[in-house]
C-alpha cells in the first residue's frame, strides 16, 4: 500500500541520492530500507527506482510518488502540528558553517522579550550538517547561505552579507585594493570541515577560474581567525565576523573581485512549520538585528 512511510522513504532517497545516505537519514539499516522498497514495488507491480544509478534515478512510477510526497507530506506535517498543538516549547537553532553566534544575541534577546515562553537553544554540534538535522526534526531553524532544493524545507531570505578574504596583517595581498583568483593559487585555504565543493572561496572564486586549492579543515571560526593572523592560511568569511580583529590590527580584510562577493543569508525550517507564530517572530527579529 501507499503510506506515509513509503513517501518519506522515497523523498529521503531523492534528497540524499543513495540508499546508504537515505537509510542513515531515516535511522534505518540499508537492508531494512531495501526490504521496504522491494515490498512496495511488489505491491505496486512496478520498479520505483533504477538500481545501480548514481545518484539514484527514479522510474516514472517513482516520480509519481515523489510528486505525491511533495504535496502530501508538508500538509501532514502542518496538520500534525495543529493536532498536537505544536506550539513550540523551544526553538532549536543552528547557524550552518559560520559558527559564531554573538551577532544573533541582540535578536534573541529581543525575541525573548516578545515571546518569553519560547526559549532559543543554540546547537553548535551539528552546525555543518544542519539542514539534515532540520529534516530529521533535531532542529527547528537553520540560518544558512547554502540555498538548496530540498523537499520539505522552506527557505526565507533574510539579508545580504559580504564575504571577504581574511589574510595576515603583513600579507603581500594587503597592497592590493581587492583580490583576484589568480593571486590565491599558492595560498592555503582555511575552512570548516565540509567538502571542498561547499567551500565558498573554492566554489565562487577558484573553481570558476579553473584553479585547485590547498585546503585545511578547521572546526571553529575562532581557530580560523587565529591561523589567519599568524599567516598560516587565508579564509573567506563574513566581513562582520573579521571586523573586530581587523580593528585590532591582527589581520587584514580584502574584498574579493572588483565588485565584491555577496551572499544571501536564509532562514530554513520545515515546510508547514514556517507558519508557526513564534518561529516567524524570531525570523523577523533576526532580520531586524542583522550584523553590520
Amino acid at each position: 500500500m501507499i503510506d506515509l512511510k513509503l513517501l518519506r522513504t522515497l523523498q529521503a532517497l531523492q534528497q540524499t541520492g543513495s540508499l546508504v545516505a537515505a537509510a542513515e537519514q531515516l535511522c534505518l539499516t540499508q537492508s531494512a530500507l531495501s526490504h521496504q522498497l522491494k515490498e512496495a514495488e511488489s505491491y505496486l507491480g512496478a520498479a520505483l527506482y533504477l538500481r545501480k544509478s548514481q545518484p539514484v534515478s527514479f522510474s516514472s512510477q517513482g516520480q509519481m510518488l515523489l510528486e505525491l510526497a511533495a504535496q502530501i507530506l508538508p500538509l501532514v506535517a502542518q496538520v500534525e502540528m495543529q493536532l498536537k498543538g505544536k506550539a513550540l516549547k523551544r526553538i532549536r537553532l543552528a547557524v550552518e558553517c559560520h559558527a559564531c553566534f554573538h551577532w544573533l544575541l541582540p535578536a534573541v534577546k529581543a525575541f525573548a522579550r516578545l515571546e518569553p515562553n519560547y526559549p532559543v537553544e543554540f546547537s553548535a554540534e551539528i552546525e555543518h550538517n544542519a539542514l539534515d538535522a532540520l529534516l530529521s526534526d533535531d532542529l527547528d531553524l537553520v540560518l544558512t547561505t547554502d540555498l538548496r532544493e530540498l523537499q520539505g524545507v522552506f527557505f526565507e531570505a533574510l539579508f545580504e552579507m559580504e564575504l571577504c578574504l581574511g589574510v595576515s596583517a603583513d600579507h603581500p595581498l594587503v597592497q592590493h585594493p581587492f583580490v583576484k583568483a589568480q593571486q590565491l593559487k599558492e595560498e592555503t585555504l582555511l575552512g570548516y570541515p565540509l567538502p571542498l565543493d561547499r567551500q565558498d572561496l573554492y566554489r565562487y572564486v577558484l573553481a570558476p577560474a579553473g584553479l585547485e586549492a590547498k585546503f585545511r579543515a578547521v572546526a571553529q571560526s575562532s581557530q580560523i581567525l587565529q591561523l589567519i593572523a599568524t599567516g598560516q592560511g587565508v579564509a573567506l568569511l563574513p566581513r562582520w565576523l573579521m571586523e573586530p580583529y581587523r580593528a585590532q590590527g591582527l589581520l587584514a580584510v580584502l574584498p574579493v573581485g572588483e565588485q565584491g562577493l555577496f551572499r544571501t543569508m536564509y532562514a530554513a525550517c520545515r515546510q508547514g512549520q514556517h507558519q508557526a507564530g513564534p518561529l516567524q517572530q524570531l525570523v523577523e527579529q533576526i532580520r531586524l538585528h542583522q550584523p553590520s
